[in-house]
């Protein structure tokens, strides 16, 4: 039997070439994480990345204006107002619950129980609160000058529209639960979600990094992607950066990976709590296992909705919040969460605390209130899911699909083209299903039973040759039944893989962080590799700064897994919204990653298939 390997065109993998023998400088080398609230971008030798606003406001024409409504993407989720009564019915049990719950922790080694304040002695108080007037803390001659009537705005100067100003934008964050806002209204094609990501990154490199777009093609760049990932939008990410914005050489990392690299760590099990989402994955030797990966459609965004439902039962002293239509509430909210909440249960009774609120026409108030338990009953909706419902009921769980499930008419080399052109024993695997009852020349049941279909990692050997081949009336009927039988097996063997219903609990109500993690880690393949997940599950996000979510994570776990298995988890000190982004900045300077870079004239002239190639992750 003759061995030969495969060409490029046949196998559709694109011809090795030496990666570049100049060294890369750091300066270099920008780093992308783009998120659904915010982007991280800066050099692969900064100290720390710029974090801004990701998102962009385009000024509406005058015709615009008069035409219809603008288009605003909330800084929040927003509440779902089909089912408003009923789902505010269900918080307030809910909410009931878990006071209930709390009123039985123990606070001391005295086993003394917590004491909490009623809602309705903090609401005497805070209604009887009146803001006062306090200095800027910025002097406004360092303030930054911009113009209302700008054709665009970014970052700070889309929180400081006022309401009426706003009305004149369109405003559109480009990323949503942690993948691209395509959607119906205007500006929510997939092309037209790419040119938003384009002038806002273009915007960063220019006018905060002070990079000209000219000079892109001297630098090269690493883009941080989700873990759970749609095939077409890293291709239209990857021509973004090469061809729409001319860097001159990139490749793509998965975002708990870089976490990896960013803690100092071999494996675990990477809990990415987000603005928007929380992604979960176990990671092994560099390697994002397949089955171990999952994006939930909560996090920070959601819980601060929560909070501000706890804050008005209690007679929240800003009464005009509306994060529904002010991006300035809705950034106020965010803050107060990271400064306000906590999971510590020795923490209780009433808190007072002080927050500042800048108004439209640049004046500044002091608001202060009392918070009881409604700091530490906002970040439990991770382990509480029926708190969230507030922001909808029904939500998305995503695991990674097949390439079967994502078709891409551009991916000419998919896995199904494989499949359907491979050779085994000499045969094509398209030929043998459109045998029929003919007699035709066939292969081994022994050969036939062996037929798997073939992939990119198939090390390019391909049998284009067989010496001998049997032919007989049995062998027909024989490879048919053989073939049915492997098809039931393969229709059977993806649907545990991909199919989310382990992460809902029976009565349709996703699963709460902690059940997350356990199923998760429940899909690896050995019980070593279960143990070492469960030893070392790191915590990153930005909307993981909460305190004492660590530990209380922890308990939640260790509570639920067989005794004598070991739970670790633990975040890395520093900010952990920024722990991917320095992984990957170490990442990239990295001999080893020689190998992962794609110039522009490989990407133009193979496209996928040396994405296939070269990716750090199983495509």
């Amino acid at each position: 039997m003759q061995r030969s390997r495969a060409s490029s065109t046949s196998s559709g993998r694109a011809p090795h070439q030496q990666p570049p023998s100049q060294p890369l400088e750091a300066p270099k080398i920008i780093i992308i994480h783009p998120g659904s609230q915010h982007l991280r971008i800066g050099r692969a030798a900064d100290l720390n990345p710029l974090t801004m606003l990701h998102a962009v406001a385009y000024r509406r024409s005058c015709v615009q204006v008069g035409a219809d409504a603008p288009h605003h993407d909330p800084l929040l989720p927003p509440l779902d107002s089909v089912h408003a009564a009923r789902l505010q019915s269900e918080f307030e049990e809910q909410r009931l619950a878990v006071s209930r719950l709390l009123q039985h922790c123990v606070v001391d080694e005295q086993n003394r129980l917590r004491v909490a304040t009623p809602p309705q002695q903090l609401a005497h108080f805070n209604r009887s609160s009146v803001a006062e007037q306090v200095p800027p803390p910025v002097p406004a001659d360092q303030q930054n000058s911009w113009h209302s009537e700008a054709p665009m705005l970014f970052d700070e100067q889309i929180l400081r529209l006022s309401g009426q100003d706003a009305q004149n934008y369109d405003i559109h964050f480009p990323i949503r639960r942690g993948e691209l806002h395509v959607h119906g209204e205007r500006g929510g094609s997939l092309q037209a979600t790419l040119s938003h990501l384009e002038r806002i990154w273009s915007y960063a490199l220019e006018r905060r990094l002070g990079i000209s777009l000219r000079e892109l093609d001297t630098h090269s760049a690493v883009l941080v992607v989700n873990d759970v990932y749609v095939r077409r939008h890293l291709r239209e990410a990857m021509t973004l950066l090469l061809q729409r914005l001319g860097f001159q050489r990139c490749f793509l990392v998965q975002d708990s990976v870089a976490a990896t690299y960013g803690a100092g760590i071999g494996h675990g099990c990477v809990v990415d709590i987000g603005a928007q989402k929380t992604s979960i994955a176990c990671i092994e030797d560099g390697i994002s296992q397949l089955d171990a990966r999952v994006r939930l459609s909560y996090g920070g965004g959601d819980i601060d909705q929560v909070l501000l439902q706890l804050l008005r039962k209690c007679g929240f002293p800003y009464r005009d919040c509306c994060v529904e239509q002010s991006y300035v509430d809705a950034q106020l909210l965010d803050e107060l969460k990271e400064r306000f909440c906590h999971l510590n249960a020795n923490v209780c009774g009433a808190q007072e605390k002080h927050f500042t609120l800048r108004q439209p026409h640049g004046q500044w108030l002091r608001y202060t209130l009392q918070v009881g338990d409604e700091a530490i009953m906002a970040p439990l909706a991770l382990f509480h899911t029926e708190l969230l419902n507030i922001t909808g009921k029904t939500r998305a769980v995503h695991t990674q699909q097949s390439a079967q499930e994502q078709y891409d008419c551009e991916d000419c080399f998919d896995a199904e083209y494989l499949r359907e052109t491979g050779r085994r024993n000499g045969v094509r695997a398209g030929e043998l299903s459109m045998a029929g009852n003919t007699a035709t020349p066939t292969v081994k049941p022994a050969a036939a039973a062996a037929q798997l279909p073939i992939t990119a990692d198939d090390e390019e050997l391909i049998v284009v040759d067989q010496d001998e081949t049997t032919v007989s009336s049995n062998s027909n009927s024989q490879q048919q039944q053989q073939q049915q039988q492997t098809q039931q097996q393969q229709d059977k063997q993806p649907l545990p893989k991909s199919s989310n219903s382990c992460y809902y609990n029976p009565g349709g109500q996703v699963v709460s962080l902690d059940q997350a993690v356990i199923r998760a880690i429940g899909r690896c393949g050995s019980y070593e590799t279960r143990r070492k997940m469960f030893g070392a599950i790191l915590l990153v996000g930005s909307s993981a700064k909460l305190r004492g979510l660590a530990a209380w994570l922890e308990q939640r776990i260790s509570q639920q897994v067989p005794s004598g298995l070991e739970v670790n988890v633990f975040s890395k000190g520093m900010d952990v919204g920024m722990v991917a982004w320095k992984g990957a900045a170490i990442m990239s300077v990295l001999e080893s990653a020689r190998e992962l870079w794609i110039t522009q004239r490989e990407w133009q002239r193979y496209g996928l298939r040396i994405l296939r190639e070269r990716s750090p992750f199983l495509w």
